[in-house]
């Protein structure tokens, strides 16, 4: 796993972070704009009608927690085939992990998680036993990777 320290530069989405990151080569450093996906969740597609509220709602949250230009560690778990780095995105102004914020507010679900990261699995079972967000009613929005 490879941690690089990066300024946010936007939002998109629920789960999605476009941010700038310095590249040192040859001796030249030069700064590029990534995006990056947040590991272990899926929040609901805005462009899904059904789902657009949770959409909206989890983006704005998202937003509340990464202000622009703040300086995040990213945990860079790998890239998904959209070309996304793949990460956990920590803020280092109190070192709270943006996704699993996400999943306790009932924002997001777990997608692909492993088993080994029971902090995720504690955070949805107890926004889904709170009935917190997309956990309020049953619906497609619950399970926003079947909607793609």
């Amino acid at each position: 796993m490879n941690e690089e320290v990066m300024k946010v530069s936007y939002t998109p989405d629920g789960d999605t972070v476009r941010c700038f990151r310095t590249i040192t080569e040859n001796g030249a450093t030069r700064t590029e704009e990534v995006r990056i996906r947040l590991a272990y969740i899926d929040a609901p597609e805005i462009g899904n009608a059904e789902c657009h509220a949770y959409a909206i709602s989890a983006r704005a949250y998202l937003r509340r927690l990464l202000y622009v230009g703040e300086r995040v560690s990213v945990r860079i778990l790998g890239q998904d085939i959209y070309g996304r780095l793949i990460g956990e995105i920590i803020r280092l102004r109190d070192y709270g992990n943006c996704g699993l914020r996400l999943i306790h507010g009932g924002y997001a679900a777990l997608w692909q998680c492993p088993q080994s990261r029971g902090e995720y699995y504690a955070a949805q079972e107890i926004a889904q036993q709170k009935r917190r967000g997309i956990w309020k009613n049953p619906g497609p929005w619950q399970t926003p990777w079947l909607y793609r």
